[in-house]
């Protein structure tokens, strides 16, 4: 630590964060999207307001919630979700038949 004119671990510990979050704000900013990988959608302020208010009325938990779900409603047939309900609830069955 003293080679790099660091005085103690206080001072290391506070300049790693400050270098962490400056190396996180710049490589989102640089490429526009998070670096924890994902999809980055911008939502005009209309938008934002309208998920705001779904959230607020109960619709919703949170915005990021009411987009997940949206988009699984139009990747996912309706076939294929009351499947997957009719097979939750025979597992449920089973389940509850070897107690």
């Amino acid at each position: 630590m003293s080679e790099n004119g660091i005085g103690n671990r206080s001072d290391f510990i506070r300049d790693a964060i400050r270098g962490y979050v400056e190396y996180k704000r710049t490589a989102t900013q640089a490429s526009g999207v998070p670096t924890e990988g994902g999809i980055f959608v911008r939502f005009n302020d209309l938008q934002l307001q309208a998920l705001k208010n779904l959230t607020q009325l109960g619709v919703c938990l949170t915005e990021e919630e009411f987009v997940r779900k949206s988009v699984l409603d139009v990747l996912i047939s309706e076939d294929k979700k009351a499947e997957a309900i009719r097979n939750a609830f025979a597992a449920a069955q089973m389940s509850a038949d070897l107690k």
